[in-house]
């Protein structure tokens, strides 16, 4: 493990807070192999969920919402919990990860979920019964992200490493079916066309690709980001879609062309997650300035901010209906925000409220990014030839990453050191671990952004 990955996590750590495990949930006895096991004991409902939280999923019929996490954002012990979406009750925790989750992905049907961990390892549950269907290891570190492809039932998987695969999970032994390599850097997010025959992938190395799946090999690739894309949604399937990314930049893009049309206004900090209603009208960002911003796409303007978290909030999602809205992020050392909340996207009015601190709210943030020219992405003629990577383009910088104004509270000691090895052997060096939130004293204004002037792309 290399010393700028310890540095990093370490940091990451001190500024958000580890938790503490005192009130840590005692293992439920074992019930019959295929019975849901009871949350008898410990966080039972969603307000009492104090867990990291790196996704939220809801099911395609929105009954059931799945978040994944863990004790820890790396090798403790991961979470895989399913919530009734109408009461906030636990329906099942789903046991077996021995690091923390990061990959989440409902099948079409709604009957299987599948969840992938920073040991590399991805798992399928029967979301009926709570039980493991099947797990393999997927990935040499770190899975970043899970989708089924339409019409296939296949399972891709996207790794630390920059290559995602396509998995045959229909039999008890995992069949490798397809690799796609073309990123040089870890692939953050997946999505696909709804007849499975194109794939969108958005990665560290600041690039969003365009796939042709069948040939696993890239069509376009779309360079307007500054800095690592971390989230995609479809705006309107299979015709434009859009991204953020740690640039605090928001992309709307045509798929035919393929070129970029649109930003957005965005957080005023890295985009996390994005979400879109189903008449596209309406795009969420969840980010690093802990906040939920609801943006109308064809004013190009935010009409909402969903606040009261005081840490990250590193992921959103509407259910199929656009009924209801999840986010969840970061431990919370006060032991009073939940890692998940849950509003009625009509009235955005919580479901599930809970007390919150007085800091919870009015954080002083720093100002959107400016809007730039947007950067038109050429049609890749040759994918790169196997084992070379792709020739990136030359390009100014934009804007460096602010920091974020953020109330130094004070953490808990945590006596409990975090594990000295990984559940899988990592690589020499990781590519993308953790970002910690940017460290600021209380009270303070947001300090204004160091900015490189850049020419259009």
């Amino acid at each position: 493990m290399s010393y700028r990955f310890v540095r990093r996590y370490l940091a990451c750590i001190a500024l958000i807070g580890l938790p503490t495990f005192a009130t840590a949930v005692p293992a439920a006895a074992a019930d019959a192999p295929t019975a849901v096991k009871p949350a008898a004991v410990g966080p039972s409902t969603l307000p009492t969920h104090l867990r990291w939280v790196t996704k939220t999923a809801f099911a395609p019929d929105g009954k059931l919402l799945a978040t994944v996490g863990g004790e820890s954002l790396l090798y403790r012990p991961g979470d895989v919990v399913l919530w009734e979406t109408a009461t906030g009750k636990q329906h099942a925790k789903l046991e077996g990860h021995e690091s923390c989750v990061w990959g989440l992905a409902f099948s079409a049907d709604g009957k299987t979920l599948a969840s992938g961990a920073y040991d590399g390892t991805v798992k399928l549950w029967d979301t009926a019964t709570g039980k493991e269907k099947l797990s393999f290891a997927a990935a040499p570190h770190w899975v970043k992200a899970l989708a089924f492809v339409p019409q296939s039932g296949l399972l891709a998987v996207a790794g630390e490493d920059g290559t995602v695969k396509l998995w045959d999970t229909a039999s008890a032994k995992a069949e490798e079916k397809q690799k796609f390599v073309g990123h040089t850097a870890a692939v953050n997010a997946l999505l696909f066309t709804t007849d499975g025959k194109k794939l969108i992938t958005a990665s560290d190395d600041k690039t969003v690709q365009i796939w042709d799946v069948a040939k696993a090999t890239p069509s376009a690739k779309l360079e307007a980001h500054d800095e690592p894309a971390l989230a995609l949604t479809w705006i309107v399937p299979d015709k434009t879609f859009a991204s953020g990314g740690e640039d605090r930049r928001i992309y709307v893009w045509d798929v035919g062309q393929p070129k970029s049309v649109a930003e957005l206004p965005t957080q005023r900090n890295w985009v996390t997650g994005l979400a879109a209603t189903r008449d596209g009208k309406t795009v969420l960002a969840s980010g690093y300035d802990r906040t939920v911003r609801v943006i109308d796409v064809a004013k190009k303007t935010e009409t909402a901010v969903l606040d009261g978290f005081t840490t990250t909030v590193w992921t959103v999602a509407l259910s199929g209906d656009d009924k209801y809205l999840a986010a969840g992020g970061a431990y919370d050392s006060s032991g009073k925000i939940p890692s998940t909340r849950v509003w009625t996207l009509a009235d955005r009015k919580e479901l599930f409220p809970v007390e919150r601190p007085a800091a919870a709210s009015g954080a002083k943030l720093n100002p959107p990014a400016t809007p730039k020219p947007v950067a038109k992405a050429e049609p890749e003629a040759k994918p790169a030839a196997d084992g070379a990577k792709p020739q990136a383009d030359a390009k100014p910088k934009a804007t460096e990453k602010p920091a974020e104004k953020k109330p130094a509270d004070k953490k808990p000691e945590d006596k409990k050191t975090d594990d000295k090895k990984p559940a899988a052997k990592p690589k020499t060096e990781s590519k993308s671990e953790p970002k910690p939130e940017a460290s600021t004293k209380a009270g303070g204004k947001a300090a204004p952004s160091a900015k490189v002037e850049a020419k259009p792309k």
